[in-house]
């Protein structure tokens, strides 16, 4: 889901403050235009609205744009039956955006699919129904969010018992990898500093990184999963970051490197275009992930229509998301067996390395 920041009441003043301001200044400079550069503004406001939504002339555009791109990608494995598919989602709804037609089809197929929920969504300051909620406010959201997620993979046959849900706080992943991997990090939006909702997979335990990390190997060491999916590190979204990650050492512990695939939901600016629901237009590689072995997983009539009613389970996020949650109702999933590029894909200058007078400088 999309990344906001918490705002303190001074700084919405100061927004609010700001958004006048502007509006007057845009009144003013209206009011003093030609009535034919007011036509060309509206006309020109008019035209990026329709190639961000996929609307007249660029609905084929899009449909060209992203065909093309599409098109030359290698098939993605198909699952087995002696398939068991685990998704690491940072929060809920991120696991049906990126592979809830993979994951129907692994349960068609007589596979098994398990869920691991890094948070339960707790710092989506908007969807508990205010730009300023209490505490107790988001950590009803994240019950209710936990819910919706249950909603959704009963959407596609799964059962309940799929989900694991880790209960560590939203917006806080990266920190507990980083400042927080010892000392316990106190989430600001819930003022939690262990994990204490019900339905959890192990309550009490520290908002810290050690506690987190140990949870995945205990899960992957007692799960083990055939094929596991996780965000790409090149995801725009701290927690996609961090889950990465951690999702990355946790295997590297137990030796399932080899069983790691990436996706990317937060993939560059308006990714992916065009928004809402254009479910006959095939996904395209995003922008962040530019150099990465993309394969495609198309997906069947009936996949995306499932793909779609999992994504509008998720009713909280829909109210403020929906068209950019729709978008990804398209007709193939996108997963990479790399995290990032390979050396030979990328410029020197993207790498972090140069040659200087011929020789490697780190």
């Amino acid at each position: 889901m999309p990344f906001v920041r918490r705002l303190a009441p001074w700084q919405w003043l100061v927004l609010l403050l700001l958004l006048y301001l502007a509006l007057a200044e845009a009144l003013r400079l209206w009011v003093g235009l030609l009535w034919a550069e007011r036509l060309g503004l509206v006309l020109a406001a008019l035209g990026v609205w329709a190639f961000i939504n996929g609307r007249f002339l660029f609905a084929y555009y899009h449909a060209f744009a992203t065909s093309v791109r599409v098109r030359g990608l290698p098939l993605a494995r198909e699952p087995g039956a002696e398939e068991h598919l685990l998704v690491l989602a940072p929060h809920p709804d991120d696991e049906v955006l990126a592979a809830a037609g993979l994951m129907r089809r692994t349960l068609v197929r007589g596979g098994r699919v398990s869920v691991v929920y890094l948070t339960s969504g707790d710092a989506f300051d908007w969807a508990a129904g205010s730009p300023l909620p209490s505490q107790e406010a988001m950590r009803r959201l994240a019950l209710r969010r936990m819910v919706e997620a249950w909603r959704g993979l009963e959407a596609l046959g799964l059962p309940r018992e799929s989900a694991y849900f880790l209960g560590f706080p939203d917006q806080g992943l990266f920190q507990l990898f980083t400042t927080h991997y010892y000392l316990a990090y106190e989430s600001p939006y819930t003022g939690l500093k262990a994990v204490a909702y019900r339905g959890s997979y192990r309550l009490g335990l520290p908002y810290t990184g050690k506690a987190l990390e140990a949870t995945l190997v205990e899960l992957l060491s007692s799960l083990k999963p055939t094929r596991i999916l996780l965000p790409s590190p090149l995801d725009a979204h701290r927690d996609h970051q961090a889950t990465a990650y951690f999702g990355m050492q946790a295997a590297a512990a137990l030796g399932m490197e080899g069983r790691l695939e990436y996706y990317l939901v937060h993939g560059g600016y308006q990714y992916p275009l065009p928004k809402g629901l254009h479910p006959r237009l095939p996904l395209y590689p995003p922008p962040r992930g530019r150099g990465l072995p993309w394969h495609r997983f198309p997906l069947s009539e009936e996949e995306v229509r499932l793909k779609e009613r999992a994504i509008r389970a998720h009713r909280s996020q829909m109210r403020l998301l929906g068209r950019f949650l729709l978008a990804f109702v398209r007709q193939n999933e996108l997963f990479s067996p790399l995290p990032i590029p390979a050396r030979e894909a990328l410029a020197p200058e993207e790498e972090g390395w140069a040659v200087l007078e011929g020789r490697e400088v780190v």
